[in-house]
């Protein structure tokens, strides 16, 4: 009688076993659901990258010091798109000119107020072409005098290596 009785109980110790399992899995099904829950609100808080369209009108009267021999009709206008993405900032840029006493040299972002000379803190191309397009990383002083409007463009040519036109970049409206 002994023998039946050890199959009844490795039949009722092999249903414990499964019973068990069921259960654990179970668990491990809520648990792994409520991590997938709080991983799916903190996504959610993410902010999307945020982009302010910037410009600059380029002319030979904003330029420190006075350009020389400056033609009729010269000019230009910079647009600037500047993205924030949680504290990592980019430029996405476009520059046009025309006249200019020869050929452009280089074009920079320069940190400055109006009617003060500043210290490069971008370099956009060198040497440059009308309706040149670029894009750039920048740091987070960069993107502040952007915003500020304490950052200008300038386009520099042979004859006027400090600069031949020059406009302060402004929040577009």
């Amino acid at each position: 009688m002994r023998k039946p009785l050890t199959v009844v109980s490795s039949s009722i110790a092999a249903a414990a076993i499964v019973a068990l399992g069921i259960a654990v899995a179970g668990l491990a099904s809520t648990s792994s659901s409520s991590s997938n829950a709080q991983s799916t609100s903190e996504t959610t808080t993410t902010e999307a990258p945020k982009t302010t369209k910037h410009r600059a009108a380029l002319t030979v009267g904003a330029e420190v010091p006075k350009p020389k021999g400056a033609r009729a009709g010269v000019g230009g206008a910079f647009k600037l798109d500047l993205t924030d993405s949680s504290g990592s900032y980019s430029i996405a840029w476009t520059l046009t000119y025309r006249n200019l006493t020869g050929r452009a040299q280089a074009a920079h972002i320069h940190r400055g107020r109006p009617g003060k000379a500043g210290p490069v803190i971008v370099g956009l191309c060198e040497p440059c072409s009308s309706g040149r397009k670029g894009k750039a990383k920048v740091s987070k002083t960069v993107a502040s005098a952007i915003k500020a409007g304490t950052a200008y463009v300038n386009v520099h040519t042979a004859r006027n290596v400090a600069g031949e036109i020059r406009g302060q970049v402004r929040k577009a409206s």
